[in-house]
């Protein structure tokens, strides 16, 4: 758990309200690991228990006999085939589906046994089995077991029974999660956490969430960040429910038609074609990697007057590195008439970043790069910025797991640590600004899982005490969530520049009209977008910055290994 100066992130502020009953909808105590993580996390809560285990005592489902003739069934033998492959190649570490015993969570908790009146491919409760759970004046059930719940099974709970779906854009059709989004190329998956209804595909929705399709070639990896990222969910929701905030908010119930068509098992007709691609896709990117080499550089480029808006990239000059090393993240600085460009200096030769410095003019480089800080651990994102007179620098430190200040004692060479923010924390690309009168603070967190979720804090100053946003995390999407530089006002409005990593790491910058900051909430909307389309070298940019008359990005270059 993160901690902001011994506040945990996940603390629920004290009140006189008994915990959340939570009711625990299972097949069996042998669960997976990311079950298990969100179970201990209700337990170790304080705001939310669980008061009884609804354990189902059905052998066996027709569902599961379906299930079991899929891997018999020789029309699907190609996807089982990938899925060996896919399961011998790829080691995770954690494992989201491990098995993990969850009775030593649960060790006090009573058990009512369930046996399910099963009528086509659902599951009805007896009435002396929902008489038994009403006892519980349950909160929320928690389903991780039965099969499609019915009738007064949905009503056993005041707040419904919470359910996950993973994967094709937030509809189970039946597919493996995760896995048509990785056959068929798409940048992102999707995850929801829902309140049942009668209609399987139109339940509730309370949290939504993007990820990006963590790798081009296994559905092992992209199901492993998937549902690390959503054990996350249902104590965020939880949370809500306990401080009494809305737990379905609006932009969640928008209306989201469902265009694509009804996904299920992959069939060998299916797959062939898929596989064929991915054995392209596979063979291709080996053959690219053995004749090319990828490298972050710079482009910049200063307006001429006031009129020039300066956002015609392919007008930019670049600034290469040598090829032992990248240059990344850059925050532009203008003090005075000079220029500054601080950047995260990666060499090959450490596999460590640092922060480097570098002084430009109309005419181009004026010296640099010249180291300015260094640890020893990886340094990145040099976010810079000037305040009662002096320039301070919050640098990425997520090796550390911390988040930490520095203050410039000789401008712009010299710089000492003047206080760490937060510790016991892997944050992301920390960005801070001041919005009338309050600092706050945005950063990519994550323990687990890729981190694309935004999460905010706020302060009455850069040296805290930070605060986090009782709404946190304020945003979770892999196409703008993640900082991509410093926030910036056009024309009267704020705007927040963010990663868009669906598809690849770094991928393009989003540009987000920032319409709410406060203490109730966080809502921005993306008005434009940076894509790395410029130059046919380039295949990813995911920073920019601005300060005077400069405005500086950074580029991923795809250039020959022997020029």
């Amino acid at each position: 758990m993160a901690q902001i100066q011994g506040y945990n992130v996940n603390n629920v502020s004290s009140t006189t309200r008994p915990p959340l009953r939570i009711g625990l909808l299972i097949d069996s105590f042998e669960q997976r690991s990311w079950n298990y993580k969100v179970i201990e996390e209700i337990q170790a809560s304080g705001f939310a228990e669980v008061a009884v285990v609804i354990k189902n005592t059905a052998q066996s489902h027709p569902s599961q006999g379906r299930l079991k003739s899929y891997w018999r069934n020789r029309n699907y033998l190609l996807y089982t085939l990938y899925g060996k492959i896919d399961e011998r190649r790829v080691k995770l570490q954690p494992d989201a589906f491990a098995p993990a015993d969850i009775k030593p969570l649960l060790a006090d908790c009573p058990v009512i046994e369930v046996q399910p009146e099963m009528k086509a491919y659902s599951d009805w409760f007896p009435e002396d089995a929902l008489k038994q759970i009403r006892g519980y004046d349950l909160d929320v059930a928690l389903c991780f077991g039965f099969r499609i719940l019915k009738g007064e099974a949905l009503k056993i709970a005041r707040h419904g029974v919470w359910s996950f779906h993973h994967g094709d854009n937030l509809v189970n059709r039946g597919g493996p999660a995760g896995f048509w989004e990785v056959m068929d190329g798409i940048p992102v998956t999707g995850s929801v956490l829902q309140i049942l209804t009668e209609d399987l595909d139109n339940g509730r929705v309370i949290y939504r969430s993007w990820s990006p399709t963590a790798d081009r070639f296994s559905v092992k990896l992209n199901r492993n960040n998937l549902y690390w990222k959503s054990s996350s969910f249902v104590l965020r929701k939880l949370k809500d429910l306990a401080t009494g905030a809305q737990v379905c908010t609006p932009e969640n119930q928008l209306y989201r038609p469902y265009s694509n068509r009804l996904f299920r098992m992959p069939t060998n007709a299916e797959m062939i074609p898929r596989l064929s691609r991915l054995v392209t896709k596979y063979v291709t990117s080996h053959f690219q990697h053995a004749l090319n080499t990828e490298q972050w550089s710079l482009a910049y480029r200063f307006r001429t007057g006031p009129g020039d808006t300066n956002n015609t990239l392919y007008r930019f000059k670049n600034l290469t590195p040598p090829k032992d090393r990248f240059w990344a993240d850059p925050c532009a600085i203008k003090d005075g008439d000079r220029y500054y460009v601080f950047i995260e200096e990666y060499l090959n030769s450490t596999g460590k970043g640092h922060i480097s410095l570098i002084e430009l003019d109309r005419k181009g480089v004026v010296s640099g790069p010249t180291t300015v800080l260094e640890r020893d651990y990886h340094l990145s994102y040099p976010f810079v910025f000037e305040w009662n007179g002096d320039y301070y620098m919050v640098p990425e430190t997520a090796a550390n797991k911390t988040i930490e200040l520095y203050r410039s004692t000789a401008f712009p060479f010299e710089w000492k640590l003047e206080k760490v923010l937060m510790t016991g924390v892997r944050a992301t690309d920390a960005t801070l600004a001041e919005v009338d009168g309050t600092w706050w603070m945005f950063a990519s967190i994550a323990e687990q899982s890729i981190p694309d979720e935004l999460y905010l804090f706020s302060a009455p100053s850069p040296l805290g005490p930070w605060t986090p946003h009782p709404r946190n995390p304020v945003k979770s999407d892999v196409k703008g969530s993640r900082p991509a530089g410093g926030l910036f006002n056009w024309n009267g409005e704020l705007y927040r520049p963010a990663q868009n990593s669906s598809g690849r790491y770094g991928y393009a910058i989003s540009i987000n009209r920032v319409t709410q900051l406060d203490q109730q909430g966080f809502r921005e909307e993306q008005v434009s977008s940076i894509l790395p389309n410029w130059n046919r070298k380039l295949v990813a940019t995911h920073t920019i910055s601005m300060a005077g008359d400069l405005t500086v990005v950074d580029c991923l270059v795809r250039r020959s290994r022997w020029s």
